[in-house]
């Protein structure tokens, strides 16, 4: 395999461990990057709790799907703010004993009585969309507990009761409230309305409590960073799942009750115990194109991230990065492009492709990326950005673009077992805290907000309206990248609403265009766009860019960045092959191997 001659300036290494001082972050004390033989195991993940779950299950012979349902209820208790039993994601995993790679959906579905204008109301103002995702309209049928029984049907080694052990011991035992817990839980203002939320993570006070459902009372304090927290109510549910499955969600006593949890709130609440007997994980075909010497592959609809990813590689193939160190005006320039062009076709063709044309093929065509990637001009920022015209596909003329609200709260893991196997896996309740409503000790996902609040515009479609039963649009990028012989490469993803896709982006091109090793490149300094705006990471030496970008022609604005990409890597370039994992130094996480 042909080795990328540009190597990343010692300037830029400097700046780079410069980063890790000057972002506020809230960091593990491990040792974030690890590197050893490859007949070991790995787990990336967002908090160190739930990595050790993930490597007690492996080292009691468990595979890596096993590792990642271990991961997956620790997370729900200790990152409660990111992701959880009752929300939904996207299930990547390659066997290395057959070399298959599967893709799996484990979506929320609106409920079958949602009608096309729920959010009509709420459009156009934050006021509208606060009011929407804390309410339980926004809440979807929860697709996690449908997505690992399924996976783990197919991919597991070990019991499923056995997989939810290490979460119950820490339901019932308690953890240690860390920093960033503390500091969302601080700052969110929704959280104490909910009566179950405010008993757990808030200090008591009756008298503030008896009048907050007013919304008008002084604010409670959070529980101290350190404090021991239990939660009872989430052990019996994971009891519960252990028990009896995922149709404890389904069919059982867990649904049963979110349904009547919603119902307290609001009596017409639309979610209902059909919503969730009809409710499926879906395999989806398998999203991959090459990008060099590798094949990348990520999710393809429901969720919109793979496309993107892959049209932003396919876009910038065509320019010699050699030429660009990375973090140079040029190379931020032209990455910023390339997104910019990705976000317009998003925002037209990308939503849920079993009730909408989405033309995949035509999206992913390498003559139209090569189409789009003369569009750049290399001087200047693009002024107007259109979506691509295809003549083979009816959604051209039937769909219009409208903004569809992504908040940026998810979370991502990547797990390899001794054999080989490897999990990508991102998951998500949507906004911090979902929708702020508890049940079963869980945040219910808000993720039904993720749909355009406007159905149609001009009489015309568009692609993310609400319908019963759709699965709204989603950003999530969970990646598995392939040498050019077939071979793994490497696992990563991100939590961060439509920005997933810049994070997701550059660290891949990071690995493959200027061979850093998977802590580098996810340490670099963010440079990210949804369409418009540029955002330069706050507080790293991108910042330096701003004048140079603005005289381009781009929007430019400063900001703390919140990704949270988590990977590893096989590298091949040694005599003994080496494996590598990186945790974003912006959040808890950390890498773990055996």
């Amino acid at each position: 395999m042909k080795k990328m001659k540009t190597k990343i300036s010692f300037s830029l290494r400097l700046s780079l461990f410069g980063l890790l001082i000057l972002l506020p972050v809230f960091q593990a004390d491990a040792d974030k990057n690890v590197t050893v033989n490859q007949s070991k195991s790995m787990v990336s993940a967002a908090h160190p709790l739930a990595v050790q779950a993930g490597m007690d299950i492996l080292e009691k012979g468990g595979s890596a799907t096993d590792a990642a349902i271990a991961v997956q209820a620790v997370l729900g208790l200790v990152e409660p703010q990111s992701s959880g039993l009752a929300g939904g994601g996207f299930f990547l995993h390659f066997d290395a004993t057959t070399d298959e790679l599967t893709s799996w959906d484990g979506r929320e579905t609106a409920p079958l009585a949602m009608t096309p204008d729920v959010f009509v109301s709420r459009a156009g103002t934050m006021e509208g969309f606060v009011a929407a995702m804390t309410s339980p309209e926004a809440v979807g049928v929860p697709g996690i507990p449908a997505l690992l029984e399924n996976v783990h049907q197919k991919y597991g080694h070990l019991d499923w009761s056995e997989l939810f052990e290490p979460a119950i011991r820490l339901a019932e035992d308690g953890f240690n409230i860390t920093p960033r817990l503390h500091y969302l839980l601080s700052t969110d203002p929704f959280l104490q309305y909910n009566a179950s939320a405010r008993d757990l993570y808030f200090i008591s006070n009756k008298d503030v409590a008896a009048t907050i459902s007013d919304k008008s009372a002084s604010k409670l304090k959070a529980r101290e960073i350190g404090t021991r927290l239990k939660n009872p109510a989430y052990a019996d549910t994971l009891k519960n799942l252990a028990e009896e499955g995922a149709q404890s969600f389904y069919t059982g006593k867990i649904g049963k009750k979110i349904i009547a949890d919603l119902a307290d709130l609001k009596a017409q609440q639309s979610l209902t115990s059909e919503d969730f007997v009809s409710y499926q994980t879906k395999q989806r075909p398998n999203l991959c194109r090459p990008y060099r010497a590798y094949k990348v592959c990520s999710m393809g609809p429901p969720s919109s991230g793979g496309v993107a990813l892959l049209q932003i590689l396919g876009v910038m193939s065509h320019f010699d990065m050699t030429a660009y160190p990375m973090g140079d005006t040029k190379f931020v320039h032209l990455m910023t492009e390339a997104t910019r062009l990705a976000f317009a076709d998003r925002a037209r063709y990308l939503g849920d492709s079993d009730f909408v044309e989405v033309p995949v093929t035509s999206l992913l065509d390498a003559s139209y990326l090569s189409q789009r990637s003369q569009l750049i001009d290399p001087e200047q920022a693009l002024k107007n950005i259109h979506p691509g015209i295809f003549n083979n596909t009816n959604a051209t003329n039937s769909f219009l673009t409208a903004p569809s609200p992504e908040q940026p709260s998810t979370t991502h893991f990547a797990i390899r077992d001794a054999k080989g196997n490897v999990v990508s896996m991102t998951s998500s309740v949507e906004a911090a805290f979902g929708s702020r409503i508890m049940s079963g000790g869980m945040f219910l996902n808000n993720q039904l907000t993720d749909f355009s609040f406007l159905p149609e515009v001009d009489g015309k479609l568009v692609a993310n309206s609400v319908a019963p039963g759709k699965r709204p649009r989603s950003s999530m990028t969970p990646v598995i990248i392939f040498n050019q012989d077939g071979s793994f490469f490497a696992a990563l993803g991100s939590p961060g609403g439509p920005k997933i896709i810049s994070y997701v982006a550059q660290t891949v091109i990071a690995l493959l265009d200027y061979d850093l090793n998977m802590q580098e490149a996810i340490n670099l300094p963010r440079h990210v766009t949804t369409g418009k705006v540029l955002e330069l990471e706050a507080g790293t030496p991108l910042t330096k860019l701003k004048p140079k970008l603005e005289a381009m022609g781009h929007e430019v604005v400063l900001k703390r960045q919140h990704s949270g990409v988590h990977g590893i890597r096989l590298n091949k370039n040694h005599a003994t092959e080496m494996i590598d994992g990186g945790a974003d130094p912006r959040r808890e996480g950390r890498v773990l191997t055996k």
